[in-house]
């Protein structure tokens, strides 16, 4: 019955006939076992394919990054992350008696701050690159990536630096009241008037004036200036009758006369920033405001009743958060991201307070006596934890990661370690 089969499976064939007969008419034992080549043609394809996609990947980042890699960043990032700087790590003591609330910034994971004698920046370790004294009264720093500006409140005096040097320092042409840099190191004051309300000077990143604007109606509180430091958006009080009007003058540098003006009945700014190229958040005591250079509009972001508790800016997702209370005593707060056209992206029902708010990327927080909520992308609680005694501002730089400045140190808090109860165990 199987006779024909015979020969077929019990005689070995000769290398030529095997390399046309398939794996169905030869057992794979008889086959010689060959390695297979690739040739030197094929491969070289592979390697410039490869390297071409690896060269692509490289282009879209820098260009994503373009404005974070120039050589001052490359040369730090460098020298005190690669290299580092001696540090004992997390937490660590802050240099003064205190520090406001306002004047602690993160930036690439490294911190700056200005305490009431010093200004100081750290590295993601913890270990202290710059400490310059000051000598203000009341000290504002503002910054912008890589630059600072430190200023008195109410005096003459200021100074510019970067993460790891002095800079400028100079004397205004009056007592200042707002200031701001921009990451290139243009920068712009508003002073006391002579014989006006208010007078707004503008800087190039060589310390030389470049325009100047004087206030007839508003005396100036807040100052924004845009990020490639050609403009800025001034807001200032005045009364109406004994109704507080606030003024919003948007400058361009390049222009004598503003480019936009808007005024506000009944509100004023607390604070101000640029979140992206062209758009302003304003955070007014009772409503926030998106101005927009690029369209000359102004938009209105209500409050709807609810007490504005706490605010932060994050230029890097381009948005603003609020922690807005329904209750009179400052807890229950409502916490809503607004993206640079002044629409919610982000909301959370939290039943804490607030004594900071930051976010993230996916992540939105608040902090409350000491403990951190936690909010996932679609506000949901993602968890708690501890934020060591004492703390008074919290500042996200990744989905998990934050700083937490105290009475008296600087933390590093992951925020998956929801069983950490004491100081000594973050950082």
């Amino acid at each position: 019955m199987f006779k024909n089969l015979k020969g077929r499976f019990a005689e070995n064939k000769s290398k030529n006939e095997r390399t046309v007969i398939s794996y169905e008419d030869v057992p794979l034992d008889d086959y010689e076992q060959e390695p297979a080549r690739i040739s030197p043609e094929v491969i070289k394809k592979i390697l410039v394919g490869v390297l071409g996609a690896l060269l692509l990947a490289v282009i879209v980042l820098a260009f994503a990054f373009r404005d974070r890699l120039t050589w001052n960043n490359i040369s730090v990032w460098w020298n005190y992350e690669v290299m580092g700087a001696p540090s004992s790590g997390y937490p660590v003591n802050i240099v003064g008696s205190d520090v406001a609330q306002g004047n602690v910034a993160v930036t690439q994971n490294r911190v700056a701050y200005a305490s009431d004698t010093s200004f100081v920046t750290l590295n993601s370790k913890g270990g202290e690159v710059n400490n310059t004294q000051l000598r203000y009264t009341k000290p504002v720093m503002k910054s912008a990536e890589n630059r600072f500006l430190i200023f008195g409140l109410g005096e003459k005096n200021y100074q510019l630096a970067t993460f790891d040097k002095n800079g400028y320092s100079g004397t205004a042409a009056g007592n200042i009241y707002a200031g701001d840099v921009a990451p290139n190191g243009k920068y712009c004051l508003a002073v006391e008037g002579n014989g006006f309300y208010s007078e707004l000077y503008a800087y190039d990143a060589d310390n030389n004036r470049v325009y100047k604007y004087s206030f007839s109606e508003y005396y100036i509180n807040s100052v924004a200036i845009n990020m490639n430091g050609t403009g800025c958006i001034a807001s200032g009080i005045s009364n109406n009758n004994g109704e507080i009007k606030t003024g919003v003058y948007m400058l361009d540098f390049s222009k004598e006369e503003p480019v936009g003006k808007y005024e506000i009945d009944g509100d004023y700014i607390i604070d101000s920033r640029f979140i992206s190229g062209g758009r302003c958040a304003l955070v007014g005591a009772n409503a926030s405001y998106v101005a927009m250079m690029d369209e000359d509009v102004v938009v209105k972001v209500e409050y709807e009743g609810k007490t504005l508790k706490n605010y932060s800016f994050n230029t890097s997702v381009e948005t603003f958060s609020l922690a807005l209370s329904k209750s009179g005593d400052g807890r229950q707060c409502d916490l809503i991201t607004y993206n640079d056209n002044g629409v919610a992206v982000f909301t959370a029902d939290s039943n804490a307070g607030s004594d900071s708010v930051s976010a993230y990327r996916n992540t939105v927080a608040t902090m409350d006596n000491n403990t951190i909520y936690i909010y996932n992308k679609t506000g949901e609680l993602r968890g708690t934890c501890f934020a060591g005694s004492g703390a008074r501002r919290l500042i996200l730089f990744s989905d998990d990661e934050a700083y937490v400045l105290s009475v008296t140190q600087i933390r590093k808090i992951n925020l998956r370690d929801t069983e950490s109860t004491a100081d000594s165990a973050v950082g």
